[in-house]
């Protein structure tokens, strides 16, 4: 059976020794010129679906083919240590990337567990302490013990909030969820995690 079209080398030639062919023979079986099969065998040439069955046909082979499902990627918040966009100003982190992952984890409640074990390790203070934070508040609504390597990632000094008027500052601290606040991160909850009724929606 026939994984995928990078196999196609391989399968020629493995159908072609086991039938005990020369390239020009089994071009002749086939219909091709014995160029084509020797490309095909030395990789510089993908054939179509259809030349290759021919080919594998010649052989008095049955080509099958399937399609499977993809197997799903596994997401970490270690996967997001460089979830950053550049401003004029600084780096900073890339909200449409932690807000995806985060309704991921909504809808995969499941791969928590997973998702928060592994460390991040990225490369400013503002996106460990907000990946230590994001680690630390899905364990705690899992009832999940929080992993190990948060309680080694240091708080934000002084504290950061995203640019704006004092209002609304004073508002991202009122509504930012504790487990960011204690890490120094004055960010407020709807600017990350949605509303459970509507991921998805």
């Amino acid at each position: 059976m026939l994984q995928g079209m990078s196999e196609a080398r391989t399968l020629v030639l493995e159908a072609r020794r086991d039938a005990e062919l020369s390239v020009r023979e089994l071009a002749r079986l086939a219909g091709v010129s014995f160029t084509t099969i020797s490309r095909i065998e030395s990789g510089d040439v993908d054939p179509t679906v259809g030349m290759l069955r021919r080919i594998v046909e010649a052989t008095g082979r049955t080509l099958r083919i399937t399609a499977e499902p993809a197997a799903q990627p596994r997401r970490s918040l270690a996967d997001l240590a460089f979830a950053t966009t550049a401003s004029q100003s600084a780096e900073r982190p890339d909200w449409t990337r932690l807000r995806a992952f985060l309704d991921y984890l909504a809808l995969h409640p499941e791969e928590v567990p997973r998702a928060i074990t592994a460390r991040p390790h990225a490369r400013s203070p503002l996106m460990n302490a907000l990946l230590a934070g994001i680690a630390e508040k899905l364990a705690d609504d899992h009832g999940l013990p929080r992993p190990g390597w948060t309680r080694t990632v240091a708080k934000m000094r002084p504290e950061w909030s995203a640019p704006g008027t004092p209002a609304t500052q004073a508002a991202q601290r009122r509504n930012a969820p504790r487990q960011l606040l204690e890490r120094g991160l004055m960010i407020d909850e709807q600017s990350l995690w949605r509303n459970r009724r509507t991921v998805g929606v």
